[in-house]
């Protein structure tokens, strides 16, 4: 491969990048605007089209992370907006279906990704680099969502609350792996900040 091919090659992946308007994106905001309908719907009373517009936003969380890899549709905005996507999904909907006496399962969401949200965008500055979510991050979302669709599926079925134990149970499991997540999170861009503070020290 000669230098001219090398250099194009290096200009295509960084414009890759930059893109705003590619199919993946557009179905991350595909799923913000479906926030707002899983909430009318489920405060409405309608526990089984809520849950079918939830599934919906799941399946295109999946669809869009899978057509971003295979087509090469990878870009730096699309690994921002992903996740605000994602979190904001499972905050509002965790609001919808939590009492009040649970707010410290929202309060646990809202301060690991109030502070792993400034780590993040610390990196960025930093070493210009966005950074994807780790097993442990996609763990904590999958459990999350599972949650969220057992919750509203007892209800369509039997048209009752789920039973308080299991939410008890499910609230303390989501907790865990929200601090497991937390934690994990915090050490891998601790150690991208420290790496890059030493390495504009040592220039």
């Amino acid at each position: 491969m000669s230098d001219n091919d090398r250099k194009d090659i290096e200009r295509a992946q960084r414009a890759d990048t930059d893109r705003i308007l590619t199919l993946p994106n557009i179905l991350s905001f595909f799923r913000l605007l479906l926030i707002p309908i899983i909430v009318i719907l489920y405060e409405n009373g309608h526990s089984f089209w809520a849950l079918s517009v939830l599934f919906l936003s799941g399946v295109t969380d999946v669809v869009d992370g899978w057509i971003a890899r295979t087509f090469h549709l990878v870009s730096d905005f699309g690994k921002a907006i992903d996740p605000v996507a994602d979190k904001l999904t499972q905050l509002v909907v965790l609001l919808c279906l939590l009492d009040m006496k649970y707010w410290w399962v929202v309060a646990a969401l809202v301060a690991k990704e109030f502070i792993i949200g400034i780590m993040t965008l610390m990196a960025l500055h930093k070493t210009h680099s966005v950074y994807s979510a780790g097993w442990y991050g996609k763990l904590c979302t999958m459990v999350i969502y599972l949650s969220m669709g057992i919750m509203i599926l007892w209800e369509v079925i039997t048209g009752n609350p789920i039973p308080e134990t299991f939410v008890l149970i499910d609230s303390i499991l989501i907790v865990s792996l929200i601090l497991l997540s937390f934690a994990k999170y915090f050490i891998y861009f601790a150690k991208i900040l420290k790496e890059a503070h030493n390495m504009r020290k040592a220039s």
